[in-house]
């Protein structure tokens, strides 16, 4: 387990999150963070300054989610300001960019839950955890099996 899946851990217990999907909102108040919506355009989705996330208000309830709780990866993990990008390319690669999205797992698909339901089909628990299928693929990966962050 990485810095990043025990960081998320220790978030969930401090704010007393163990029901899916988690909610987000609750940490974002406890931390004093602004969330806002930002009509962003290219490709920078998510940024992360100071004591504020913003967020693209484009993209679908599920992404929004993850953007979140990545910005909040940043937050816990890394000091200075942070852009999210959509594409693939070097900034995607930054270890930085790399743990706050490993953060985001461990935190969006809580292990002891996860397990509970890592049988069903990747659209029922990205259902379950209000998250997209692809997020789910890339969270059972990370937090069932250590995937890349390790």
């Amino acid at each position: 387990m990485t810095k990043a899946q025990k960081r998320a851990r220790q978030i969930l217990r401090k704010y007393k999150l163990s029901t899916a999907p988690i909610n987000l909102q609750t940490i974002v108040d406890g931390e004093n963070l602004i969330l806002d919506e930002w009509d962003f355009h290219g490709r920078v989705k998510e940024v992360y300054l100071g004591d504020s996330i913003g967020i693209d208000q484009n993209m679908d309830p599920e992404k929004q989610r993850e953007l979140i709780a990545h910005a909040l990866g940043h937050h816990f993990l890394h000091q200075g300001n942070h852009l999210y990008f959509e594409a693939n390319d070097q900034f995607c690669t930054f270890k930085q960019e790399h743990e706050a999205q490993c953060f985001a797992a461990e935190l969006l698909l809580p292990r002891k839950l996860l397990k509970q339901k890592k049988k069903l089909s990747s659209k029922a628990i990205a259902d379950y955890f209000n998250i997209s299928v692809d997020f789910t693929e890339f969270g059972r990966d990370v937090v069932l099996k250590g995937g890349l962050c390790h």
